[in-house]
């Protein structure tokens, strides 16, 4: 298995910062969002519930200002999560859409002490399970709500 680690340069782009809610039509429904490249390109996960039918969540990938790159929209029962587990020196969580035999892990970490850390983040790329490529976002620009999201993902997974 090759690992190629991604860098935000390696998706080069336009220029001005992303703001919460430029992907998912509603701020309100932002799960998780951050950039990358200095804010060139920037991620959100959103709670379709705020602003379509069905209970889906969508994952969108894109140039600020400018055009999705990837996005998946799927039900929230197909989705793999992985809340916090309650132990380490960090706390995180992820989730994962597919794409056919693609997977796109979002996720991020705290260190778990007293000082105000700035919350880390990020997307691991999987095809077949092995790791193709890891972005990780700039520094201080993650905001997520992905507990939120975690929680409805596990009651879609147990209802009928």
């Amino acid at each position: 298995m090759k690992f190629f680690p991604l860098t935000a340069a390696m998706f080069g782009a336009l220029g001005t910062t992303a703001q919460a809610g430029e992907y998912c039509t509603i701020d309100e429904s932002v799960m998780f969002d951050c950039t990358f490249n200095g804010g060139k390109k920037a991620v959100e996960v959103c709670d379709t519930n705020y602003w379509a039918d069905g209970d889906n969540a969508a994952y969108g990938f894109f140039k600020t200002g400018g055009e999705i790159e990837k996005e998946i929209i799927t039900d929230k029962a197909s989705l793999n999560v992985t809340p916090w587990n309650g132990v380490g020196s960090s706390i995180w969580e992820t989730v994962t859409f597919y794409s056919g035999d693609y997977g796109y892990e979002v996720w991020w970490s705290v260190a778990r002490s007293d000082d105000a850390s700035p919350l880390d983040g990020g997307i691991t790329v999987t095809q077949s399970g092995a790791v193709l490529a890891e972005l990780s976002c700039d520094e201080g620009s993650v905001q997520q709500q992905l507990g939120l999201l975690i929680e409805a993902v596990e009651a879609a997974q147990i209802s009928p």
